[in-house]
């Protein structure tokens, strides 16, 4: 059904007057005429009786006066929360952060609440693999996880952030390694881990087996919090990405990055809508790349850069 057609009939049931209502739209009578006459030509029926003056309704126009005003009103408030989601004055952002790197983003969530007060940010907290596909579900608009994503998933996912891997312990346990040491100097020394739920634990297992040996694992954990602890009490020499040791000094403990030269953490950005991504998620992202070092994607014409 042509919603101008319909506004013009609900215009002139409103007035009961061609012309009045010509007026009020701005238009010529004849144009009103003719439109009103297409939408009873597609209905089937006259909607109003022209033989009488004023003009009335039949019992067909009755009704459809009083649906078609629900259906003007409920397309304005369209084009009205339309116009406040373009503003970022309305919706909600799906967000998916794994309890590993949520600390990283609370700079850019702390910002995006003072800036966009109006849309609705639901925080998903899980693994990286439970967010992978709550994200590859549509479950999420937005999601975080760290490489490698699972490829029978067919995200594309996009690095944003990349931090190096320390090994970490008390300079006793530490001093027998290089400045730099590589995952094969690891041999024989006692190490605490994080455990298996962790994407870290899953890419120092494969380092691990293609340097060609079993590590001699202390202890594992799934807090990042106690393994550090755990390395700051001797127990073995710690593996965890740069963000979390800020101070090593101040805690007792020798921190050297973790060779070779391409072992990184890497935090991997996921969406199912690319190469598009809807206003309140690509806020998110612009407050990320100003907030997070790293290779942010940049929307252009809404192509990823």
């Amino acid at each position: 059904m042509d919603l101008r057609a319909l506004s013009y009939f609900v215009e002139t049931a409103r007035r009961q007057n061609f012309t009045h209502a010509a007026t009020a739209l701005g238009v010529t009578q004849s144009t009103v005429s003719k439109m009103i006459r297409q939408l009873e030509d597609e209905i089937g029926a006259p909607l109003l009786d022209r033989e009488r003056r004023p003009a009335r309704l039949t019992d067909m126009g009755r009704v459809v006066l009083a649906r078609g005003q629900e259906v003007l009103a409920a397309h304005r408030a369209l084009l009205r929360d339309i116009a406040r989601t373009q503003a970022l004055e309305l919706g909600r952002l799906d967000l998916g952060l794994p309890p590993m790197i949520n600390r990283l983003f609370t700079a850019p969530l702390k910002e995006y609440r003072q800036r966009y007060p109006k849309i609705e940010v639901a925080l998903h907290e899980d693994t990286g693999r439970a967010i992978e596909r709550q994200v590859a579900e549509g479950r999420l608009d937005l999601g975080f996880s760290l490489m490698p994503v699972a490829p029978e998933l067919g995200l594309r996912p996009r690095v944003v952030a990349r931090h190096r891997i320390l090994a970490v312990g008390q300079p006793g346990l530490m001093r027998p390694l290089p400045a730099s040491p590589q995952v094969r100097d690891l041999r024989g020394q006692p190490l605490v881990l994080l455990d298996d739920d962790f994407a870290l634990a899953r890419l120092l297992d494969r380092q691990f087996q293609a340097a060609g040996f079993e590590p001699l694992i202390a202890a594992r954990s799934g807090q990042w919090d106690w393994t550090l602890s755990m390395a700051q009490a001797g127990m073995g020499i710690a593996l965890l990405p740069e963000p979390f040791i800020r101070d090593p000094a101040a805690l007792g403990l020798d921190a050297r990055p973790l060779g070779p030269d391409t072992l990184s953490w890497d935090i991997a950005l996921l969406s199912a809508a690319w190469p598009m991504l809807g206003h309140a998620a690509q806020a998110w992202v612009d407050l990320c790349r100003k907030h997070i070092d790293g290779p942010w994607p940049r929307m252009e014409d809404g192509r990823p850069d």
